[in-house]
C-alpha cells in the first residue's frame, strides 16, 4: 500500500483507519502480525465507499468479526481488514404475525453470537441456545454456518443482507442460501451487514435448563482458559470426530513453540502465551500428517488461515 493510498484512507475515515496493526489484538488466539489497513465502520455508506474504492484501486479486502475461528500469519495481511461497529451492533424482534406464535430477530453483523443467543433467551426464544458458547459475530457465524449441540445458523436464518462486490445492498431469503457444513456460499467480495432469523416461543424455564447444561459440558470438555480458534479441524465424514482421531494418533499436548495441542479437547491448539502462527501452523502440519499416516483419513481445516509468512510469500 503506498503512501497515496494511505492519505486517502485516513482523509474518508480518519480515527477510523488504523496502518500495520497487529492482528494478534483482533484475533481469539491472540496471534497475527500486521495488517496494511485496519479499518473499524458504523455505517452502511462507509462500507461502500470503501468497497467500491478498493475495487477500483486493485486492494483486497477482508472481513473480521470478533476474530474467532482465524489464524493470521506471521508476516501479517497485505490489504484491508473491515471491522463492523455501531449500526452493526444492534438486535430488532419483530413479533410474527403467523399463529404460531413465532417472532423475527434481525440482528447486524457486528453483534456477537453469544449476546444474540442471550437476547432470545431472555425473551423465551428457542433455536439460539446453541449460540451462547459461539464466541464470534453474526457476520462470522453467518459466513461459516457455525454451529454446536446438533443445531447451526442454516436452522435459523430467514434472509440476510449482504454489500455485494458491485457496492450494491441486497436482500437474500432462505431459498437463495446455499449452506453447507461450516459454510455459506457467497458471491466473493460480499460483505454480510446483518441476518434476520426465525425463532419460536417456548417455556422460559426449559430454555434456561437447556442453556445451563450446555453451559456446563462446554466448559467441562473445552480449553477456555487459554487463547484459541475453536476447533481446528472439521469433522470427518466417516463419523469419528477430528479430536478422537487427534486423541488416537497420541498427539494430545504435543507442543511446538508456546503452542500446544491441548490436553482437554484435541481438536484444540491453544497459546500458552506468546504463540506464533508459524508454531500453530507446524503443529496442524504434525497433525495432518500423523492422522492420514496412520488413518488414512485427511483432516481439512476448519480455522481460516490467511496472511503470509513473515519475510515470505509462503502459505500453507
Amino acid at each position: 500500500m503506498n503512501e497515496a493510498d494511505k492519505k486517502w484512507l485516513a482523509r474518508h475515515f480518519g480515527h477510523r483507519v488504523l496502518f500495520d496493526e497487529p492482528m494478534s489484538g483482533h484475533t481469539t488466539f491472540g496471534i497475527g502480525g500486521p495488517a496494511d489497513a485496519l479499518l473499524t465502520l458504523k455505517s452502511e455508506q462507509q462500507i461502500e465507499d470503501l468497497v467500491k474504492w478498493a475495487r477500483n484501486n486493485g486492494h483486497h479486502l477482508m472481513i473480521v468479526g470478533a476474530g474467532s475461528n482465524l489464524l493470521v500469519r506471521d508476516g501479517g495481511i497485505r490489504g484491508l481488514v473491515l471491522k463492523l461497529s455501531s449500526l452493526f451492533e444492534t438486535i430488532e424482534e419483530r413479533t410474527s404475525a403467523t399463529s404460531n406464535g413465532s417472532a423475527m430477530i434481525t440482528a447486524g453483523a457486528g453483534v456477537l453470537v453469544r449476546k444474540l443467543g442471550k437476547y432470545a433467551l431472555d425473551r423465551r426464544l428457542a433455536g439460539l441456545n446453541f449460540a451462547l458458547g459461539i464466541p464470534g459475530t453474526v457476520g462470522g457465524a453467518l459466513r461459516m454456518n457455525a454451529g454446536a449441540w446438533g443445531a447451526c445458523m442454516a436452522d435459523i436464518t430467514s434472509s440476510i443482507a449482504v454489500l455485494n462486490k458491485k457496492g450494491e445492498i441486497v436482500t437474500i431469503g432462505k431459498e437463495q442460501l446455499r449452506f453447507s457444513y461450516r459454510r455459506l456460499d457467497l458471491e466473493e467480495g460480499s460483505v454480510i451487514l446483518r441476518g434476520r432469523f426465525e425463532l419460536k416461543r417456548a417455556d422460559r424455564q426449559s430454555l434456561r435448563d437447556e442453556a445451563i447444561k450446555m453451559q456446563r459440558k462446554r466448559r467441562s470438555s473445552q480449553p477456555l482458559s487459554f487463547p484459541s480458534a475453536g476447533c481446528i479441524f472439521r469433522n470427518s465424514a466417516g463419523g469419528v470426530s477430528a479430536g478422537e482421531l487427534i486423541d488416537k494418533a497420541g498427539l494430545k499436548g504435543l507442543r511446538v513453540g508456546r503452542a500446544e495441542i491441548s490436553t482437554k479437547h484435541s481438536n484444540f491448539i491453544v497459546n500458552r502465551g506468546g504463540a506464533k502462527a508459524s508454531d500453530v501452523l507446524a503443529l496442524i502440519r504434525q497433525i495432518r500428517e500423523n492422522v492420514l499416516s496412520r488413518f488414512g483419513i485427511e483432516l481439512e481445516p476448519e480455522v481460516t488461515i490467511v496472511g503470509e509468512e513473515a519475510g515470505s510469500q509462503k502459505l500453507l
